[in-house]
């Protein structure tokens, strides 16, 4: 058997902890060890783990790093190579690894498992493909947003990172500034600072419209749980990629905002808020999106379409 590590050394701000890993690792034979020092070998490598047969691949980086992981191996090798995947948290952010990662987080443990363990959890996921976006790059991500989370994440890169914070504390940071201008001054529709703003959305599956109008937030993931632990869905699963989507204005942030991130299936919701599920679903909007840490855009002609991808399964322990 033949494991492959891939070490992504600029995730987390450069922590070291990637590196340190490929360290303890670096003269054993059936670990196959590679640093992304330069992302445009990410192709050469992963070809190189096809040809060594690697049966699991570990990977110590963020969501963007997992995420064109994920979609060279859907795109370019499947079926005849889809190693198991296990995830390192070392990222600035980590939403995937917080649902379907490997657990213990110390680097020695990872590198002793690499080295001498089998797995004993596994989990099994499908991505979430899009399928058209305006680049014409597809992607095999597990989280989606627009409206108010594209602003968010706008934040957090361009303020919150900058002062240090990373991962849950720049989430939590970022709806903390959000929530407090909308407690203590006016909404402002036509301000484009605020993240608590109207966006133009319209939803579609199989063809027909589902929702329209104006809406805070639309979220779509194959993942159980996102950042925080928050699980804003509701209303029962029957597919693989659930959406949930927020109206505008909502009544009250610091009313809904934890029964719309913590509730059951059956939970009370602001009037408007919509959650679903399915295999696919079509969105018309010229908000820009972000997947799992990227920004892109909807193509000009067409609504960007949201398809259930390749199935990893993923070592968690």
């Amino acid at each position: 058997m033949t494991r492959g590590l891939i070490v992504n050394p600029q995730s987390g701000k450069a922590s070291g902890k990637g590196l340190e890993l490929a360290s303890l690792l670096k003269n054993d034979t059936h670990v196959v060890v590679r640093i992304l020092d330069d992302f445009s070998r990410l192709g050469a490598f992963l070809e190189e783990m096809a040809a060594a047969r690697v049966s699991e691949l570990f990977i110590s980086s963020g969501d963007g790093t997992v995420q064109a992981i994920q979609t060279e191996i859907a795109e370019r090798y499947a079926p005849g190579f889809v190693p198991h995947l296990a995830l390192l948290p070392h990222g600035t952010t980590n939403m995937t690894a917080a649902d379907l990662g490997f657990r213990n987080r110390n680097v020695k443990v990872q590198a002793d498992f690499i080295a001498n363990r089998q797995p004993r959890i596994l989990a099994k996921r499908p991505t979430l493909r899009v399928a058209n976006p305006k680049d014409g790059k597809i992607r095999h991500g597990m989280f989606l947003g627009t409206g108010a989370i594209w602003q968010a994440t706008v934040f957090c890169q361009d303020a919150v990172h900058r002062v240090g914070l990373k991962g849950d504390f720049a989430t939590f940071a970022t709806l903390a500034a959000a929530i407090a201008k909308s407690l203590f001054s006016p909404a402002n529709p036509a301000d484009p600072t605020r993240i608590d703003r109207p966006y133009d959305i319209t939803l579609l599956q199989g063809g027909k419209t589902v929702l329209a109008d104006q809406h805070l937030m639309l979220l779509a993931t194959t993942l159980d749980k996102l950042i925080l632990g928050t699980r804003p869905f509701w209303g029962g699963k029957d597919g693989p990629i659930r959406v949930s989507t927020i109206p505008y204005p909502v009544p009250s942030i610091a009313r809904w905002l934890l029964p719309l991130m913590y509730g059951g299936e059956d939970r009370t919701v602001p009037q408007g808020a919509r959650s679903l599920s399915g295999s696919s679903f079509e969105i018309k909007t010229r908000i820009p999106f972000v997947i799992d840490g990227e920004f892109f855009e909807a193509p000009d002609d067409a609504p960007l379409r949201l398809e259930t991808g390749l199935e990893f399964t993923y070592v968690c322990g």
